[in-house]
């Protein structure tokens, strides 16, 4: 199953999992975000986190008994530097920590998972290295959020951040507010892949590869770019200059990656080329059939010419199933 993309203009729409970036204009704004969040979280049984950076409960509406939930615990309000520290002191992995044992306790104690809505803004206006660790955080963050019954809402203020930031951050949240500045591309974590989806082209290409120097390095990687709608020979040699032998990739695909993988100079031991999993391959050249490539299908003997964007099922479920100009040149 895909991780679930959206975007939304109502945070009572949030799901389990979900990791959002929302850009706003005010504080009136986080509240009215964090009050409808909160509450609906409230609703799931969930251990519930409000950050800001000076966070008050009489302005959470729309909430039942507050009072009660901060009493009990449910309900905790904290002021950024107590959750995140300061922007030059800040460890992804450290925070990762916080946020596991956080989970931990909070199942243990019979809650149902945990949903965090922060103000992040005041993290991310720093310099580029300090920005830089942040998007490390996201992404290592986003692989937790994926895998476990954590829901995030990222708050910035519109304001405060430059058009790249936002894009930035806009592309390393699956999930992102109708007011969200636009990225060309997504880049989350997808299962046991970073799943890309959008358009690497030439504009993009710049901050497919400043995300991509963020990514985590504690396991091995996978990019899955079968998802993606257009992709460049440029940025296919930004994925070959990020492997190495200490970090090894992997890139999965599917039609994208069939002429495109000769100009990178082949598969090597550090980057390596694999299908996308269950996707048909041509019966001649043995190659993923793409989404929307032409696909010859030949069925009771009658060859028909569609695509796994027309008729999905009837492209997987065919007995013979070509590349169009692989069917042509048999």
């Amino acid at each position: 199953m895909r991780r679930r993309r959206a975007t939304i203009g109502y945070a009572s729409v949030l799901q389990p999992h979900d990791h959002v970036a929302w850009f706003g204009d005010e504080a009136g704004e986080l509240y009215s975000v964090a009050s409808t969040a909160l509450a609906d979280g409230a609703r799931r049984g969930e251990k519930l986190m409000f950050v800001a950076e000076e966070p008050d409960p009489a302005l959470l509406s729309g909430i039942d008994e507050v009072d009660r939930m901060l009493a009990t615990g449910q309900l905790e309000l904290f002021a950024v530097d107590a959750v995140y520290g300061n922007g030059n002191a800040f460890s992804a992995s450290a925070q990762l920590a916080t946020f596991e044992r956080v989970l931990t306790d909070a199942l243990a104690d019979g809650y149902s998972g945990i949903r965090v809505v922060a103000d992040n803004t005041p993290l991310v206006r720093g310099d580029d290295e300090s920005f830089r660790r942040w998007s490390a955080w996201e992404q290592l963050t986003d692989r937790f959020q994926a895998a476990s019954a954590v829901t995030g809402v990222c708050f910035f203020d519109h304001a405060a951040l430059s058009d790249e930031r936002k894009a930035d951050l806009a592309a390393l949240h699956p999930v992102r507010s109708a007011s969200a500045v636009e990225s060309p591309f997504s880049l989350v974590s997808d299962g046991d892949a970073v799943s890309v989806t959008g358009v690497l082209d030439a504009s993009s290409v710049d901050r497919f590869r400043r995300i991509l120097g963020t990514l985590p390095v504690d396991r091995p990687l996978v990019v899955d770019v079968s998802g993606a709608k257009f992709m460049e020979r440029d940025a296919l040699l930004v994925l070959a200059e990020s492997a190495s032998a200490d970090r090894p990739l992997r890139v999965r695909g599917d039609g994208h990656l069939r002429d495109l993988v000769s100009l990178v100079g082949g598969a090597t031991p550090e980057l390596q080329f694999e299908r996308e999993n269950g996707a048909p391959a041509c019966a001649r050249c043995g190659d993923v059939i793409g989404v929307y490539e032409s696909a010859a299908i030949v069925l009771d003997g009658l060859c028909f010419v569609t695509s796994r964007a027309t008729e999905p099922d009837a492209v997987a479920k065919a007995p013979e199933r070509y590349h169009r100009d692989c069917y042509a040149s048999r």
